[in-house]
Protein backbone atom coordinates (compact mmCIF):
# COMPACT_ATOMS: atom_id res chain seq x y z
CA UNK A 1 0.00 0.00 0.00
CA UNK A 2 1.32 3.48 -0.80
CA UNK A 3 2.11 5.65 2.25
CA UNK A 4 -0.58 8.02 3.40
CA UNK A 5 0.00 11.66 2.43
CA UNK A 6 1.18 13.85 5.27
CA UNK A 7 -1.42 16.47 6.14
CA UNK A 8 -0.08 19.70 7.56
CA UNK A 9 -2.00 21.34 10.37
CA UNK A 10 -1.97 24.53 8.27
CA UNK A 11 -4.68 22.93 6.13
CA UNK A 12 -7.09 23.29 9.06
CA UNK A 13 -7.14 27.05 8.56
CA UNK A 14 -8.21 28.92 5.41
CA UNK A 15 -5.73 31.74 6.11
CA UNK A 16 -2.69 29.44 6.10
CA UNK A 17 -0.16 31.97 4.72
CA UNK A 18 -0.69 34.28 7.70
CA UNK A 19 -0.20 31.43 10.18
CA UNK A 20 2.82 30.12 8.30
CA UNK A 21 4.39 33.56 8.57
CA UNK A 22 3.71 33.77 12.32
CA UNK A 23 4.95 30.23 13.00
CA UNK A 24 8.14 30.63 10.97
CA UNK A 25 8.92 33.96 12.60
CA UNK A 26 8.31 32.48 16.08
CA UNK A 27 10.47 29.42 15.41
CA UNK A 28 13.19 31.69 14.07
CA UNK A 29 13.15 33.68 17.31
CA UNK A 30 13.36 30.39 19.24
CA UNK A 31 16.56 29.53 17.39
CA UNK A 32 18.07 32.89 18.45
CA UNK A 33 17.69 32.24 22.21
CA UNK A 34 21.08 32.23 23.98
CA UNK A 35 20.21 29.31 26.28
CA UNK A 36 20.41 25.78 24.75
CA UNK A 37 17.64 24.36 26.96
CA UNK A 38 15.39 27.31 26.15
CA UNK A 39 15.96 26.87 22.42
CA UNK A 40 14.89 23.23 22.51
CA UNK A 41 11.97 23.62 24.89
CA UNK A 42 10.46 26.78 23.39
CA UNK A 43 10.53 25.27 19.90
CA UNK A 44 8.60 22.18 21.01
CA UNK A 45 6.30 24.36 23.14
CA UNK A 46 5.45 26.65 20.21
CA UNK A 47 4.75 23.77 17.80
CA UNK A 48 2.54 22.04 20.38
CA UNK A 49 0.60 25.24 21.06
CA UNK A 50 -0.05 25.80 17.34
CA UNK A 51 -1.25 22.22 16.84
CA UNK A 52 -3.61 22.32 19.82
CA UNK A 53 -4.91 25.76 18.84
CA UNK A 54 -5.70 24.68 15.27
CA UNK A 55 -7.67 21.69 16.53
CA UNK A 56 -9.74 23.79 18.95
CA UNK A 57 -12.76 25.97 18.30
CA UNK A 58 -11.21 29.14 19.68
CA UNK A 59 -12.00 32.27 17.59
CA UNK A 60 -9.29 33.42 15.20
CA UNK A 61 -9.01 36.79 16.94
CA UNK A 62 -7.88 35.19 20.21
CA UNK A 63 -5.49 32.82 18.41
CA UNK A 64 -3.92 35.67 16.47
CA UNK A 65 -3.51 37.77 19.60
CA UNK A 66 -1.88 34.88 21.50
CA UNK A 67 0.44 34.08 18.60
CA UNK A 68 1.59 37.69 18.27
CA UNK A 69 2.11 37.98 22.03
CA UNK A 70 4.32 34.90 22.00
CA UNK A 71 6.32 36.25 19.06
CA UNK A 72 6.77 39.60 20.82
CA UNK A 73 7.91 37.88 24.02
CA UNK A 74 10.60 35.89 22.22
CA UNK A 75 11.70 38.90 20.18
CA UNK A 76 12.12 41.06 23.28
CA UNK A 77 13.98 38.24 25.04
CA UNK A 78 16.46 38.05 22.17
CA UNK A 79 16.85 41.83 22.24
CA UNK A 80 18.05 41.60 25.85
CA UNK A 81 14.99 42.79 27.80
CA UNK A 82 15.35 41.31 31.28
CA UNK A 83 11.65 40.68 32.01
CA UNK A 84 11.02 38.87 28.74
CA UNK A 85 14.19 36.79 29.03
CA UNK A 86 13.39 35.92 32.65
CA UNK A 87 9.96 34.65 31.67
CA UNK A 88 11.35 32.53 28.83
CA UNK A 89 14.02 31.08 31.12
CA UNK A 90 11.52 30.34 33.91
CA UNK A 91 9.25 28.55 31.43
CA UNK A 92 12.12 26.55 29.93
CA UNK A 93 13.48 25.41 33.29
CA UNK A 94 10.07 24.48 34.68
CA UNK A 95 9.67 27.21 37.29
CA UNK A 96 6.41 28.42 35.72
CA UNK A 97 4.08 27.23 32.99
CA UNK A 98 3.39 23.85 31.46
CA UNK A 99 6.74 22.22 32.21
CA UNK A 100 6.41 22.93 35.92
CA UNK A 101 3.13 21.00 35.97
CA UNK A 102 4.79 18.12 34.14
CA UNK A 103 7.69 18.00 36.61
CA UNK A 104 5.29 18.07 39.57
CA UNK A 105 3.32 15.18 38.00
CA UNK A 106 6.55 13.19 37.61
CA UNK A 107 7.41 13.87 41.25
CA UNK A 108 4.00 12.53 42.34
CA UNK A 109 3.91 9.56 39.97
CA UNK A 110 2.97 6.43 41.95
CA UNK A 111 5.68 3.83 42.45
CA UNK A 112 5.16 0.11 42.01
CA UNK A 113 5.12 -1.68 45.40
CA UNK A 114 8.34 -3.59 45.94
CA UNK A 115 6.86 -6.44 47.98
CA UNK A 116 3.65 -7.81 49.42
CA UNK A 117 3.88 -5.73 52.58
CA UNK A 118 4.19 -2.50 50.60
CA UNK A 119 1.19 -3.51 48.49
CA UNK A 120 -0.84 -4.25 51.63
CA UNK A 121 0.04 -0.83 53.09
CA UNK A 122 -1.03 0.82 49.85
CA UNK A 123 -4.39 -0.94 49.86
CA UNK A 124 -5.05 -0.15 53.53
CA UNK A 125 -3.97 3.48 53.27
CA UNK A 126 -6.40 6.26 54.18
CA UNK A 127 -8.39 7.66 51.21
CA UNK A 128 -7.24 11.01 49.87
CA UNK A 129 -8.21 14.07 51.97
CA UNK A 130 -10.09 11.98 54.55
CA UNK A 131 -9.38 12.04 58.30
CA UNK A 132 -5.89 10.69 58.92
CA UNK A 133 -4.67 11.48 55.41
CA UNK A 134 -1.23 13.08 55.06
CA UNK A 135 0.45 14.52 51.99
CA UNK A 136 3.14 12.46 50.22
CA UNK A 137 6.41 12.42 52.11
CA UNK A 138 8.42 13.90 49.26
CA UNK A 139 6.02 16.84 48.90
CA UNK A 140 6.06 17.50 52.65
CA UNK A 141 9.87 17.53 52.70
CA UNK A 142 10.01 19.80 49.65
CA UNK A 143 7.57 22.42 50.94
CA UNK A 144 9.32 22.58 54.32
CA UNK A 145 12.65 23.10 52.60
CA UNK A 146 11.11 25.65 50.26
CA UNK A 147 9.60 27.63 53.13
CA UNK A 148 13.04 27.93 54.74
CA UNK A 149 14.64 29.07 51.46
CA UNK A 150 15.02 32.84 51.59
CA UNK A 151 15.57 33.25 47.85
CA UNK A 152 12.15 31.75 47.09
CA UNK A 153 10.49 34.24 49.43
CA UNK A 154 12.22 37.19 47.77
CA UNK A 155 11.84 36.04 44.15
CA UNK A 156 7.99 35.96 44.09
CA UNK A 157 8.07 33.48 41.23
CA UNK A 158 5.36 31.37 42.87
CA UNK A 159 2.82 32.25 45.60
CA UNK A 160 4.03 31.96 49.15
CA UNK A 161 3.36 28.76 51.10
CA UNK A 162 1.43 29.64 54.27
CA UNK A 163 1.66 26.37 56.19
CA UNK A 164 3.32 22.98 55.79
CA UNK A 165 0.14 21.12 56.81
CA UNK A 166 -3.61 21.83 56.55
CA UNK A 167 -5.13 23.76 59.44
CA UNK A 168 -8.41 22.02 60.25
CA UNK A 169 -10.32 23.60 63.18
CA UNK A 170 -12.11 21.29 65.55
CA UNK A 171 -15.30 23.39 65.73
CA UNK A 172 -17.14 25.79 63.48
CA UNK A 173 -18.32 29.31 64.32
CA UNK A 174 -21.39 27.90 66.14
CA UNK A 175 -19.22 25.77 68.43
CA UNK A 176 -20.24 22.52 66.76
CA UNK A 177 -17.84 19.85 65.44
CA UNK A 178 -16.72 20.51 61.90
CA UNK A 179 -18.53 18.41 59.32
CA UNK A 180 -16.76 15.70 57.32
CA UNK A 181 -17.28 17.47 54.00
CA UNK A 182 -15.81 20.69 55.39
CA UNK A 183 -12.72 18.87 56.68
CA UNK A 184 -12.37 17.19 53.30
CA UNK A 185 -12.59 20.50 51.42
CA UNK A 186 -10.01 22.19 53.67
CA UNK A 187 -7.44 19.45 53.01
CA UNK A 188 -8.28 19.46 49.30
CA UNK A 189 -7.85 23.24 48.97
CA UNK A 190 -4.60 23.21 50.97
CA UNK A 191 -3.08 20.43 48.88
CA UNK A 192 -3.87 22.09 45.56
CA UNK A 193 -2.54 25.40 46.88
CA UNK A 194 0.71 23.62 47.77
CA UNK A 195 1.01 22.02 44.33
CA UNK A 196 0.43 25.43 42.75
CA UNK A 197 3.36 26.93 44.70
CA UNK A 198 5.90 24.11 44.79
CA UNK A 199 9.12 24.26 42.74
CA UNK A 200 9.98 20.73 41.52
CA UNK A 201 13.55 19.50 40.88
CA UNK A 202 14.97 19.27 37.37
CA UNK A 203 16.25 16.15 35.59
CA UNK A 204 19.96 15.43 36.03
CA UNK A 205 20.69 16.20 32.37
CA UNK A 206 19.31 19.73 32.64
CA UNK A 207 21.15 20.30 35.92
CA UNK A 208 24.45 19.28 34.33
CA UNK A 209 23.90 21.65 31.40
CA UNK A 210 22.99 24.54 33.70
CA UNK A 211 26.02 23.97 35.93
CA UNK A 212 28.24 23.77 32.87
CA UNK A 213 26.87 27.05 31.56
CA UNK A 214 27.46 28.75 34.90
CA UNK A 215 30.99 27.36 35.21
CA UNK A 216 31.80 28.12 31.57
CA UNK A 217 32.64 24.52 30.64
CA UNK A 218 29.78 24.38 28.10
CA UNK A 219 30.28 26.95 25.33
CA UNK A 220 27.45 29.21 24.25
CA UNK A 221 26.99 32.30 22.12
CA UNK A 222 24.28 34.77 21.31
CA UNK A 223 23.00 33.86 17.86
CA UNK A 224 21.28 37.18 17.21
CA UNK A 225 23.35 40.34 16.99
CA UNK A 226 21.61 43.65 17.47
CA UNK A 227 21.80 45.69 14.25
CA UNK A 228 24.04 48.71 14.47
CA UNK A 229 22.42 51.86 13.11
CA UNK A 230 24.67 53.95 10.89
CA UNK A 231 25.38 57.49 12.13
CA UNK A 232 23.03 60.14 10.79
CA UNK A 233 24.48 62.40 8.14
CA UNK A 234 24.01 66.13 7.91
CA UNK A 235 21.46 65.79 5.12
CA UNK A 236 19.39 63.37 7.22
CA UNK A 237 19.36 65.79 10.16
CA UNK A 238 18.22 68.66 7.94
CA UNK A 239 15.56 66.51 6.31
CA UNK A 240 14.19 65.36 9.69
CA UNK A 241 14.06 68.96 10.90
CA UNK A 242 12.15 70.09 7.82
CA UNK A 243 9.63 67.23 7.91
CA UNK A 244 9.11 66.69 11.66
CA UNK A 245 10.13 70.04 13.12
CA UNK A 246 12.34 70.51 16.20
CA UNK A 247 12.65 67.39 18.34
CA UNK A 248 13.18 66.90 22.05
CA UNK A 249 16.45 65.78 23.48
CA UNK A 250 17.00 62.19 24.60
CA UNK A 251 14.22 61.00 26.93
CA UNK A 252 13.49 57.80 28.83
CA UNK A 253 10.30 57.12 26.89
CA UNK A 254 11.64 54.02 25.06
CA UNK A 255 12.81 52.51 28.37
CA UNK A 256 9.57 52.72 30.37
CA UNK A 257 9.06 48.94 30.17
CA UNK A 258 12.75 48.11 30.54
CA UNK A 259 15.77 48.55 28.38
CA UNK A 260 17.62 46.10 26.15
CA UNK A 261 20.90 44.68 27.42
CA UNK A 262 23.84 43.34 25.50
CA UNK A 263 23.65 39.56 25.90
CA UNK A 264 27.14 38.89 27.22
CA UNK A 265 28.60 36.04 29.26
CA UNK A 266 28.32 38.02 32.48
CA UNK A 267 24.69 38.92 31.77
CA UNK A 268 23.73 35.30 31.04
CA UNK A 269 25.60 33.89 34.04
CA UNK A 270 23.50 36.11 36.28
CA UNK A 271 20.38 34.74 34.64
CA UNK A 272 21.52 31.14 35.11
CA UNK A 273 22.46 31.71 38.75
CA UNK A 274 19.01 33.16 39.49
CA UNK A 275 17.39 30.13 37.89
CA UNK A 276 19.76 27.76 39.70
CA UNK A 277 18.76 29.27 43.06
CA UNK A 278 15.14 28.25 42.35
CA UNK A 279 15.94 24.61 41.51
CA UNK A 280 16.11 22.17 44.46
CA UNK A 281 18.67 19.35 44.41
CA UNK A 282 17.07 16.19 45.71
CA UNK A 283 18.94 13.34 47.40
CA UNK A 284 18.03 10.49 49.72
CA UNK A 285 19.47 10.45 53.24
CA UNK A 286 20.23 6.87 54.30
CA UNK A 287 20.66 7.86 57.95
CA UNK A 288 17.35 9.70 58.47
CA UNK A 289 15.54 7.64 55.78
CA UNK A 290 13.96 10.66 54.12
CA UNK A 291 14.35 13.03 51.20
CA UNK A 292 16.55 16.09 51.57
CA UNK A 293 16.68 19.15 49.32
CA UNK A 294 19.56 21.55 48.80
CA UNK A 295 19.36 25.00 47.22
CA UNK A 296 21.97 26.99 45.34
CA UNK A 297 22.91 30.63 45.96
CA UNK A 298 21.96 33.28 43.35
CA UNK A 299 25.37 34.94 43.71
CA UNK A 300 28.83 33.55 43.17
CA UNK A 301 30.54 32.79 46.47
CA UNK A 302 34.19 33.76 47.09
CA UNK A 303 36.75 31.00 46.84
CA UNK A 304 38.04 30.05 50.30
CA UNK A 305 40.03 26.92 49.35
CA UNK A 306 42.85 26.65 46.84
CA UNK A 307 44.68 23.70 45.34
CA UNK A 308 48.31 23.39 46.42
CA UNK A 309 50.93 21.29 44.70
CA UNK A 310 52.79 18.64 46.67
CA UNK A 311 56.23 20.23 46.25
CA UNK A 312 55.11 23.68 47.46
CA UNK A 313 57.16 25.16 50.32
CA UNK A 314 54.32 26.02 52.70
CA UNK A 315 56.65 26.47 55.69
CA UNK A 316 58.66 29.03 53.78
CA UNK A 317 55.59 30.91 52.63
CA UNK A 318 53.90 31.11 56.01
CA UNK A 319 57.23 31.58 57.79
CA UNK A 320 58.06 34.66 55.73
CA UNK A 321 54.57 36.00 56.26
CA UNK A 322 54.85 35.50 59.98
CA UNK A 323 58.30 37.13 60.05
CA UNK A 324 57.00 40.24 58.30
CA UNK A 325 54.09 40.57 60.69
CA UNK A 326 54.32 43.47 63.14
CA UNK A 327 55.33 42.52 66.66
CA UNK A 328 52.93 43.34 69.44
Amino acid sequence: MPPKPRISFFSLRPDAPQWQHLLRATLQECSYLPDPIARTYMRSYVVDRYRRAFKSNVPDVKLTRAAKQGLTLLHRANEGYSRALDRVMLMSYGRIGKRRHELVAQLLSPKVPENTEALRDLINSVPEFEDGWVAPEIITALIKSQMNHGVFTASRVRPQIKSSEPVVPEKNIWGRPLSRSRRFNIRHAWYHEILFSVLPPLPERDLEIMQGLIAGTIPWKSRKQRPVQPPATKNDIVLDFLTDGPQKENTFGPYVNGRPHNITTRFMQRQWRRISALVPRIHWNDVSKRWNFDWDSPKSLPQVAFAVEEDSDLDGIFGSSAGNAPKS
